[in-house]
């Protein structure tokens, strides 16, 4: 238990530490380049296709631009900021929320499989909006 724990505490960790490491870089860049792997090879635009330019135009302050972008931005940002306030409050605090909570979600996914559908199925639906923008 505690090896899956530090498991996923290190690969969270490094994560968001590039994760964040690439908001900053993009925060500060204002060229359009795409460095979609899917959008390269395709000329489609992925499902999480604007997520970055999402969030970069929520830490704006341009919550409506945001959202037109990529909504995933807005849940992304959420879930973002929420696993980082978990992780430094087990660190300062000596717990294991983050894991805690991680395992409550797991489980709960398993056992509530329409609740997984319908968030492909969103996942689904904001990739047509993708494709449909022209993004």
């Amino acid at each position: 238990m505690v090896n899956q724990r530090n498991r996923l505490y290190f690969i969270t960790g490094i994560v968001c530490f590039f994760g964040i490491i690439w908001l900053i870089l993009d925060y500060f860049n204002s060229s359009e380049v795409t460095v979609c792997p899917f959008k390269l090879v395709t000329g489609y635009p992925c499902p999480s296709c604007g997520t970055t330019r999402s969030i970069s135009a929520l830490l704006h302050g341009n919550i409506a631009e945001a959202f037109m972008i990529n909504p995933l931005g807005i849940l992304s940002s959420l879930l973002i900021l929420s696993v980082v306030v978990l992780l430094i409050l087990d660190l300062l605090m000596k717990k294991d929320y983050y894991f805690r909570v991680y395992r409550q979600v797991e489980k709960f996914l398993q056992t509530h499989q329409v609740f997984s559908i319908v968030l492909i199925l969103l996942v689904i639906t904001n990739w047509i909006w993708n494709i449909s923008k022209g993004l």
